[in-house]
């Protein structure tokens, strides 16, 4: 008996012990837990997909993967459209190479609309062996036209502080 609950044990922690991309969290207004699964999956895709072509400067991709109504709110509050940051990115002369994680994604959705929340953690390398790292809080909103989901609009908040306050300095 105790030779079988220590085996369990072992068998418990080496399972839960695997690195793997942190679960979505879902919410969806609808009871379609099929939809709910494969929607979050598809558009937390099309975020990952995003990030890769910008870091490697694929500006076809990119000009794929955006809805050509695609309205970009950056964190300095300039406001783009996708053939304007497509041309932002090309003359970009500084482009340094750069690793990128995403993490706390959420979604939630319906069947034509959804909306996924990121953590975004970029850590740039420059030369001199400098690197910066810059924290961004990022909200997609998608647009579901036939079988396809298009990103219509991101907004995204550089992190300054860890704790809000409403004090007036």
């Amino acid at each position: 008996m105790k030779k079988n609950l220590l085996f369990l044990l072992v068998l418990m922690i080496g399972c839960t012990n695997t690195k793997k991309d942190a679960p979505v969290k879902t919410m969806e207004y609808g009871t379609n837990l099929d939809l709910k699964k494969s929607d979050s999956l598809q558009v937390v895709a099309i975020v990952k997909d995003f990030f890769k072509s910008f870091d490697e400067r694929d500006l076809q991709k990119m000009n794929d993967i955006l809805d050509p109504a695609m309205k970009i709110i950056h964190h300095n509050g300039a406001t783009t459209n996708r053939k304007e940051m497509i041309q932002i990115i090309k003359e970009t002369k500084n482009w340094w190479p750069r690793t990128r994680k995403l993490s706390e994604v959420e979604f939630m959705g319906t069947p034509d609309m959804a909306v996924v929340g990121v953590l975004n953690e970029v850590i740039f390398s420059l030369p001199k062996n400098k690197t910066v790292e810059e924290r961004y809080r990022e909200t997609w909103i998608f647009k579901k036209t036939g079988k396809q989901w298009k990103p219509v609009r991101c907004s995204y908040s550089k992190i300054m502080v860890d704790k809000h306050s409403e004090e007036v300095n």
